[in-house]
């Protein structure tokens, strides 16, 4: 296959598209392509090379649409016969197996500040496949050292107040900034945008001033109970490398659906554990230790 297909396949990832891969591997017969064949599909149906054309590449095709759907890929056979199982319609007489792989864009990770945790779960974050974006107002929180190659670095105005990116739905957000100001300003530009993920470092009681003024200050109840507070699952991690541990298994477990999330919102929709009354959000302790999480944030 020419280089021409993988640089197909980076562009359509790049834009946001999911993808399936249709591959030709196997052939018995006459067919109209040989094993090896490649041809790409977007989650629109738009296509990209062939596999062969006419009926046989229509019901690749709908068949790739479906695999997109249900997320996962699978091999069919396609028969060039007017009838039967896996029939074509066509007369060729042979047979073809095709391999749909479903590919997706690697999801977006947005680290709201640069300091020791934030710096720890960009490094866990590339990693484990995330395309990360750290976000500070602090220079030296910034420089190019402190990160894995391909992390991207956006200086945000003072105390986060301007020059913040863009969230795009189904983006995943960690919000470990330095105080309470920055994460408000982090927070209420986080919510509401169809994030997968939203976390917020902190005590309960830090979490609970900084979710209140958030509504005050006009961010709906709606959106902020999207966020997840304390950030990560409980597993009673200290230093910063163990609280970023705790917060890609969080992501990890929202990204697959995993019984850990479930059990982590069960315990967020706990009578101790909720916010005051007209709070839109409710939270968990990171840790059940001694104490609920309340390190500083940077």
């Amino acid at each position: 296959m020419s280089l021409e297909f993988y640089l197909q396949v980076v562009r359509l990832l790049r834009a946001g598209r999911v993808l399936a891969v249709a591959t030709v591997v196997g052939r018995q017969g006459s067919t109209p392509r040989s094993a090896g064949a490649k041809m790409i599909v977007t989650d629109s149906g738009e296509t990209v090379f062939s596999v062969g054309g006419g009926a046989f590449e229509a019901l690749v095709i709908e068949d790739a649409k479906e695999a997109i759907r249900a997320g996962r890929g699978f091999e069919r056979e396609y028969r060039f016969t007017e009838q039967g199982d896996g029939a074509t319609g066509m007369v060729c007489g042979g047979s073809a197996r095709v391999f749909l792989e479903v590919v997706r864009p690697p999801a977006c990770l947005f680290v709201f500040g640069g300091g020791h945790v934030g710096r720890e779960v960009a490094r866990q974050g590339s990693r484990l496949g995330f395309e990360v974006t750290v976000i500070d107002d602090r220079q030296g929180f910034l420089e190019a050292g402190r990160y894995p190659a391909g992390v991207r670095r956006v200086r945000a105005g003072c105390d986060f107040s301007s020059g913040l990116p863009g969230i795009p739905p189904g983006a995943f957000v960690a919000v470990v900034t330095r105080c309470h100001r920055t994460d408000l300003a982090a927070v209420r530009h986080a919510v509401g945008r169809g994030a997968a993920y939203v976390g917020l470092i902190g005590s309960r009681r830090k979490i609970a001033t900084v979710l209140e003024r958030a509504e005050e200050l006009g961010t709906p109840k709606g959106a902020l109970a999207e966020v997840r507070g304390p950030i990560g699952l409980a597993i009673g991690a200290e230093t910063p490398e163990e609280i970023a541990v705790s917060i890609a298994a969080e992501m990890i477990a929202v990204r697959h659906g995993a019984p850990a999330v479930q059990a982590s919102c069960s315990a967020r929709r706990g009578g101790r554990d909720r916010f005051p009354a007209g709070n839109g959000a409710t939270i968990t302790p990171i840790s059940r230790g001694r104490r609920a999480r309340a390190r500083p944030l940077s």
